[in-house]
């Protein structure tokens, strides 16, 4: 081995001029050298002809005869600067089959012998990474070197066109404000920052050390190369568009990215800060990463993100995008968290089938938004309501900041979470800020039964469940305290009372039930194992009903028949109990007209009026359990024969009333008709109808009276009179009796 050093070292070193060198590069990297001139001066002739090539005969190489200029032939680069009296020489990505000797030189007069190395055996060498980064980023990365490198000097290169450039050594003055900062701590690696990127600096990186053939320390006559022990491809993204989402701490958000037609099948992705990439790969189906989920919908071309249970550490910003052949095409989301104590945590509502529901929700006020409502998955996921489904959701404002959500006609699909919210869009980019969540949970209508009669419970059930036995229950259902009534596959077996069909084609459970008894009141469920259940209520109207009559401007006390004592109870006006006690009119102490005690269950009502006449109940609930007894109050005018005297109607006076047996009315009642003041108007009115004016008149006819033709003052103002009218030569008598008047009733005679 001596031996062999002492020959190189003589051959290399002849009349004062070096001949030979050596260059070391380490598998994967790249190595650049100068070729020298030995001659200081130059003929035209001898600029050129430069080469670099393998073996003697020179099989394999480069060459050009232009100046300035990079000649590239494969992974060999060669450039030709006569100026500086040398050529460069640049080999990218080495391998152990480029070691061995090779040649440079001008193929006129001169020519060194270079020595190839190519090292395999260094963690730190030869090692090549892929980087990304977006506009107006700034980014930074490390290249690591050997201890023995420390005092060299390093360098980065950027492989262009040229195909290198030098970018910065790390000798140079550095400043912060440069778009490119080297730094070397001078102990196992330096660091190379890019400041505020843009699309220019797209392409790859060359780390280096500066060494010579023996890595002895550096002297102005050392003949050194560039090792390039690490190889950056930078990425820069191409961003479509950026825009600002805000949500609410503990709530949720939904964002759909919408990328160019082209990119429908590519890949996306979402990126928070610097952090990783997220790739959704899987198309068509959500994919989840912790709280976030991912939807790559190739037929729309959009990614739709949804994050859910939102905290603060979520703010920052992301960048949604699509992966493409050389390039990522992404938009930036600045996600902003905001406070939400304002907006409820969640609510529950409870919804008939076949009726509407109304969901309240919160917009922000500041934010030109759309109304937006979704429904929750199985995977917890948001999703849009289906467009066959739209029509039956309505919007409407309630007042600043907060709009109701409607559905109409409420089926079994429709149960489930809700989330309400604000929709903003955006050019290629869609937000929902979801602010309020709804538990909907489904009730069947009431059945009502009466006493003694018989009534058929309803249980609709979806297809999957045709199988699986089915059950009513009476009872909180599944529970140790559940009752079951009956199930789909017995029949009449424990009551004969009670009978099941279950119709497997229309999904439809019902239950008959006769011979009701006020105790079958209560709540039931209809269920399919411990996966379904609905409610039901099942109201009970007692067999005997009560009437009530009174007089107008008198009062009436009405007793209500009961049959538990620890019951909740009320009294309510309706054609139904059930819309009676949901919409009805309860009384109650605001109604300062009407009194219930509830010991005794007897309800007063002073002051009567002609529209207290109908339909009432008497109820009382315990656990859910309504039993219900009916109330018809029936009120009327006491009916009066007036006499009135044709030649001097002056004269007109009331000979005769009779009145309902309320002793305490008739002397009220009789007052108030001695002083009508409008009874002459009223005759006179009755008498310029042609039909009562002629002698010849048949002596009874019959009007319906409306109060057109009622004295403005008359207390009979406002009900609807049947007069019944006699007519002689003398005399008029007119007979007077109350009915409702209602505003559509047009004047009828029956002559």
């Amino acid at each position: 081995m001596r031996a062999f050093s002492i020959i190189f070292i003589t051959f290399c070193l002849i009349s004062g001029q070096v001949l030979c060198f050596k260059v070391i590069g380490c598998s994967g990297g790249s190595v650049m050298f100068k070729c020298m001139n030995p001659n200081k001066r130059e003929s035209s002739d001898q600029f050129k002809g430069k080469y670099f090539c393998r073996n003697r005969d020179c099989t394999t190489g480069i060459s050009t005869e232009t100046r300035h200029w990079w000649v590239n032939n494969e992974r060999f680069a060669l450039y030709d600067d006569e100026n500086r009296g040398f050529f460069s020489v640049f080999i990218r990505k080495l391998s152990r089959e480029d070691d061995g000797k090779y040649k440079c030189g001008n193929n006129q007069e001169w020519s060194h012998n270079v020595d190839l190395v190519v090292n395999n055996n260094s963690s730190s060498c030869g090692t090549s990474v892929i980087r990304s980064a977006y506009k107006g980023q700034t980014i930074t990365f490390s290249c690591e070197y050997e201890h023995k490198f420390e005092t060299h000097t390093k360098v980065l290169y950027r492989v262009n066109g040229d195909p290198v450039l030098l970018l910065k050594i790390s000798q140079s003055s550095q400043s912060s404000e440069e778009k490119f900062i080297l730094s070397d701590n001078q102990r196992d690696h330096f660091t190379v920052t890019i400041r505020n990127i843009s699309e220019e600096e797209r392409g790859v990186y060359l780390c280096g050390v500066e060494r010579d053939g023996e890595d002895k320390p550096l002297s102005e006559t050392s003949i050194t190369h560039i090792t390039f022990i690490k190889e950056i491809e930078l990425k820069v993204h191409r961003q479509i568009s950026s825009v600002q989402v805000e949500a609410y701490i503990s709530k949720s958000v939904f964002i759909t990215c919408e990328f160019p037609e082209e990119f429908k099948e590519n890949q996306k992705f979402i990126q928070k800060d610097s952090s990783q990439e997220i790739s959704v790969k899987e198309q068509n189906q959500w994919i989840h990463h912790d709280r976030v989920h991912m939807y790559d919908d190739t037929s729309s071309g959009v990614l739709k993100v949804f994050i859910s249970d939102l905290t603060a550490a979520d703010e920052g910003t992301y960048r949604c995008g699509v992966k493409t052949v050389n390039d990522h095409v992404f938009m930036t989301i600045t996600l902003k968290i905001n406070q939400g104590d304002h907006f409820p945590e969640s609510s529950e509502s409870a919804a008939v089938i076949g009726e509407s529901v109304k969901l309240s929700c919160n917009s922000p006020e500041k934010q030109q938004s759309i109304k937006h409502i979704c429904k929750e998955n199985k995977k917890k996921i948001c999703q849009n309501i289906s467009s066959s489904e739209k029509q039956r959701f309505e919007f409407s404002d309630s007042t600043a900041g907060v709009f109701t959500a409607s559905i109409s006609n409420v089926s079994l699909r429709d149960a489930g979470v809700y989330w309400c919210g604000a929709e903003t869009r955006h050019e290629h980019l869609t937000s929902v800020s979801l602010t309020n969540k709804h538990q909907m949970t489904l009730t069947m209508p009431p059945v009502i039964g009466r006493e003694g009669d018989s009534v058929q419970i309803k249980c609709p059930y979806d297809k999957k469940h045709s199988k699986e036995v089915k059950y009513l229950c009476k009872g909180k259902s599944f529970t140790k305290d559940a009752q079951i009534i009956i199930r789909s596959d017995e029949g009449h077996v424990n009551n004969p009372k009670i009978s099941v069909k279950d119709d497997t084609e229309l999904n439809l459970f019902t239950v008959t039930m006769t011979e009701l008894r006020a105790e079958d009141a209560g709540k039931y469920w209809c269920a399919v194992k411990d996966v379904f259940n609905l409610p039901i209520e099942l109201m009970i109207i007692r067999k005997d009903a009560i009437t009530h009559e009174a007089s107008v401007g008198g009062s009436a006390s009405i007793s209500c028949k009961h049959i538990r004592k620890q019951t909740q109870r009320f009294f309510c006006r309706g054609d139904q109990p059930n819309i009676c006690f949901r919409d009805g009119v309860h009384v109650s102490s605001d109604n300062s007209r009407f009194s219930l005690t509830e010991e005794t269950f007897t309800v007063k009502i002073s002051d009567l009026r002609a529209e207290d006449s109908g339909k009432y109940w008497c109820a009382e609930e315990s656990s859910g359990s309504f039993i219900f007894t009916e109330v018809q109050l029936h009120l009327s005018l006491s009916s009066a024969l007036i006499i009135c005297n044709l030649s001097n109607p002056e004269d007109t006076e009331l000979v005769q009333e009779s009145f309902h047996q309320q002793t305490e009315d008739r002397q009220e009642l009789m007052k108030r008709l001695k002083k009508m003041p409008g009874a002459i108007q009223i005759l006179n009115q009755i008498l310029s109808i042609p039909q009562f004016s002629h002698p010849q008149t048949p002596l009874i006819h019959r009007i319906h009276f409306t109060p057109q033709f009622s004295h403005p003052q008359s207390p009979l103002m406002g009900s609807c009179m049947l007069l019944s009218v006699s007519r002689s030569m003398e005399s008029l008598t007119v007979k007077l009796h109350t009915c409702l008047f209602s505003p559509q009733h047009q004047i009828q005679r029956e002559i």
